[in-house]
């Protein structure tokens, strides 16, 4: 599967776009203030907090649910850190939607319509990196560009955290022979 830092960062762009066309497209004011507040420039319909909030979310839980293999020997607890994180997600998200209308920044309306685009943005994104982009991922990895960023291909490997922590114990210990001599 793809790298997902390079991944959720391109996927964001692309929420935030999706945001503002429609924005424009829909042209819902927000809702109205007193003469002493600030008055809005741009359009309320859907709120891009929301949005964000809500595609951040459910694309990091699909991620955790369905990509990322839990590796119990090593960390005993991962799962419970794994649920606890994602009612962390989910609780977070909420608080943002419901900051937004206690400020009186957006409408209920306008809250739950940047929920379910950002939803369905978050979720079709994941569809279309696990199932178009994924299976060319390791092409893409080998191109010069990107060996020239580092960027990688973990794809295969279950647990890269766990792998790449072994790795480099193992090229210390090497060194370790290697530059320290008994006296």
């Amino acid at each position: 599967a793809v790298e997902s830092t390079q991944s959720t960062s391109v996927g964001m762009f692309v929420n935030e776009g999706c945001n503002q066309a429609l924005k424009r497209i829909i042209a819902e004011p927000r809702p109205a203030r007193t003469a002493s507040s600030v008055q809005w420039s741009e359009y309320g319909m859907p709120s891009a907090h929301s949005q964000f909030a809500a595609f951040f979310s459910v694309f990091l839980l699909l991620m955790f649910y369905l990509r990322i293999k839990v590796v119990t020997f090593i960390i005993p607890c991962a799962k419970i850190w794994k649920h606890l994180f994602s009612i962390g997600l989910v609780v977070t998200a909420a608080v943002i939607g419901y900051s937004r209308l206690y400020l009186k920044y957006h409408t209920s309306s306008q809250i739950m319509c940047g929920f379910l685009v950002g939803a369905l943005v978050g979720s079709l994104w994941f569809l279309l990196l696990e199932k178009f982009v994924g299976p060319y991922f390791p092409i893409i990895a080998s191109l010069p560009i990107c060996e020239m960023l580092l960027i990688k291909d973990y794809s295969l490997i279950p647990n890269a955290l766990w792998c790449e922590y072994h790795c480099i114990k193992q090229e210390m210990r090497t060194r370790l022979k290697k530059y320290v001599r008994p006296e």
